[in-house]
């Protein structure tokens, strides 16, 4: 964290020159009008503030750390702060918001992040840098309420260390459990259970947004027990930009008895592993008349993107989802 805060010292000092030069130094062109000045800076604000931003992601990665808030809120920190000194504070929430809306575009255009990682982290960035440029601008200015700018400030700024240290590392273990009526025999379910995994249903809207999704899955049979072998496709990284990542999630059988059943997650080689580690997937069925069963799907899993208040609640949505299909597509004959 040291480096990554001395990289924006380092760039902090140029960009504001920079600026200062573009804007104040040298003799003033007569057929300049404050319009085109105030367009010519906002575009200045804007190539710099991307450029820093460029560079605090390539050194967030370089570090290992691009799956905290490092990089989901320290990127929009160093574009708003860019802007604020570059631009006047009645003109730099605008400019922040374009500059992430132009950094979001280079981003899938030129290092292969995927749309969904851009959709789900665009509120966030656009949230952060609003905040901040509006309370920096208010400390600028020195206006009313310059105490509520200052502690706005204070709590987004560290907020960005969410995820880099075990010391600002929250809990990142979570329990989704999805229960469904299932219009078959318990045995029958029980069958379907021990059976190949089957992933021919149609995916909810939400999980077709771009996560991995399963394309083929096979049971081997070995003497610590059954395994499941699930090949996932997909994800935001492309192999030299022509095709999307492959990998198996494999899952070991730990317990077996009548009406539950425990699976362990023992590797993961796909491209899930940058949202989430997936633990244990539990499942418990119990009769409610001769050809009727409930069933309970319960996954546990680590959640792999830091802010937690942000991304937390995405990744249960996404998690509840999955239960709910493979309560469809595996446990229902």
């Amino acid at each position: 964290m040291v480096a990554l805060i001395a990289v924006l010292v380092y760039l902090a000092l140029p960009l504001v020159l920079v600026t200062w030069a573009f804007r104040y130094v040298g003799p003033r062109d007569p057929s300049v009008t404050p319009a085109s000045m105030k367009s010519r800076v906002a575009l200045t604000a804007v190539i710099l503030a991307v450029t820093a931003a460029s560079l605090w992601y390539r050194a967030v990665v370089f570090h290992g750390l691009g799956q905290t808030s490092a990089l989901f809120i320290g990127v929009p920190v160093v574009l708003a702060i860019v802007v604020i000194f570059t631009t006047t504070p009645q003109s730099a929430t605008g400019v922040a918001c374009k500059a992430v809306t132009v950094g979001m575009l280079l981003s899938a255009l030129f290092l292969w992040e995927g749309f969904l990682c851009i959709v789900m982290a665009a509120p966030l960035f656009y949230f952060v840098a609003i905040m901040l440029t509006y309370a920096l601008g208010r400390l600028r200015e020195r206006r009313a309420r310059t105490l509520h700018s200052s502690l706005l400030v204070l709590l987004v700024a560290p907020m960005s260390l969410e995820g880099v240290t075990n010391l600002t590392t929250l809990n990142r273990a979570e329990v989704v459990t999805r229960s469904q009526i299932v219009h078959a025999s318990p045995a029958a379910v029980e069958r379907a259970l021990f059976d190949r995994p089957r992933f021919d249903r149609v995916l909810p809207r939400y999980l077709q947004a771009g996560f991995p999704r399963p394309t083929a899955s096979r049971i081997e049979r070995r003497d610590a027990g059954p395994r499941w072998v699930i090949t996932l496709r997909g994800g935001e990284t492309f192999l030299n930009g022509t095709a999307p990542t492959t990998g198996d999630l494999t899952m070991q059988l730990e317990e077996a008895r009548p009406g539950f059943v425990r699976w362990r997650a023992v590797s993961d080689t796909s491209h899930m592993i940058h949202f989430l580690t997936f633990r244990e997937s539990i499942v418990g069925w119990e009769p409610i008349d001769a050809q009727t069963t409930r069933v309970t799907w319960t996954i546990r899993y680590d959640r792999g993107l830091d802010p937690a208040w942000y991304f937390g609640p995405m990744q249960r949505y996404a998690v509840g989802l999955t239960a709910g299909y493979l309560i469809d597509a595996v446990a229902t004959p």
